[in-house]
């Protein structure tokens, strides 16, 4: 099931940031379960944060079968997604979706695609996911005792891809996976294959609901140190965002380089990673309520905001 929603080459090159970073790290203070006001968390701005992942090594052989499986327990979908559609134009695109889709004019794209909305909710199990970092290592990092019990839900709307040059086809299953295997190993790496690939992503922001006694930057706090922050650097860091519009972009430390730029008459965020054979750019901003990305796999950035600056 979650598998299908993550095999599509769509959120697996343009949207993991934000889907996972979303799920992981923006649960904010918002719902009490006595039934006060929900103010829902929405994504108003994007801040990266680099990070060099050395206790996620952790999560290789039983630990990490073992965090599945917890993730598998707790989550109860609520909508499940369904196959990509393609259509002919944005405004196919914005009925589908339900909101306005924007496209530049001046650029032929090769393929647009419509993703439906996702909803699901789940309830933490403070015990066993205390375990899980005990497991790891790291029972130096300890849970709130508020965590346990708590229910969290989570609504993706659908968001709308747009493909520029030679391009993977979406999909939700995991052929696509095997075909850009099968595509890798006869022509080349991905990064050669889709080389020229762009691809314009546009989503309304994510909607998050959480108990109000949830202390988010606690665990966004402990989060971070997992990943190899200094307990100085994550309170430092935690202390600096506002939990409830924000959303937290990891990117691999001293494997990539980021820089804030003024795209789309808004600041963005410009992230590219080097690589001798298949560099990768992403480019994040958010304007009226909609997350943008533009994505691809070469060192054609420069075309990204030529793309963004050109939208209606």
């Amino acid at each position: 099931m979650y598998k299908k929603f993550f095999a599509s080459p769509f959120t697996r090159y343009v949207l993991p940031g934000l889907l996972i970073l979303t799920l992981v790290f923006a649960f904010p203070s918002t719902r009490a379960l006595a039934g006060e006001l929900l103010n829902l968390f929405r994504v108003q701005q994007v801040t990266v944060v680099p990070v060099d992942f050395t206790g996620m090594e952790q999560l290789n052989g039983a630990v990490g079968n073992n965090i599945s499986q917890l993730i598998s327990d707790s989550v109860t979908m609520q909508k499940e997604p369904t196959d990509p559609t393609n259509v002919a134009n944005t405004d196919e695109a914005s009925q589908l979706a339900g909101f306005n889709v924007r496209a530049p004019q001046d650029i032929t794209s090769s393929r647009i695609s419509v993703m439906s909305g996702v909803s699901f909710a789940f309830t933490i199990d403070r015990a066993k996911a205390q375990a899980l970092l005990d497991e790891a290592g790291r029972s130096d990092l300890v849970l709130p005792e508020e965590v346990d019990g708590a229910d969290v839900s989570v609504n993706i709307p659908s968001s709308v891809s747009i493909a520029f040059g030679t391009c993977p086809e979406p999909s939700n299953d995991s052929e696509a996976a095997r075909e850009m295997d099968r595509e890798k190993n006869t022509s080349g790496s991905p990064g050669r294959v889709y080389k020229d690939c762009i691809i314009l992503a546009q989503i309304p922001s994510p909607e998050v609901s959480a108990p109000a006694s949830l202390d988010i930057a606690k665990l966004a706090q402990i989060g971070l140190e997992f990943t190899g922050m200094t307990s100085e650097e994550a309170v430092q860091f935690t202390s600096t965002v506002d939990w409830t519009s924000t959303l937290i972009v990891p990117i691999p430390k001293n494997a990539a380089s980021y820089q804030q730029i003024t795209v789309d008459g808004v600041t963005g965020t410009l992230i590219e990673r080097p690589s001798d054979d298949a560099p990768q750019f992403a480019l994040f901003w958010v304007k009226d309520g909609i997350i943008y990305t533009i994505g691809g796999l070469g060192n054609n950035s420069q075309k990204a905001l030529e793309i963004a600056n050109s939208l209606p």
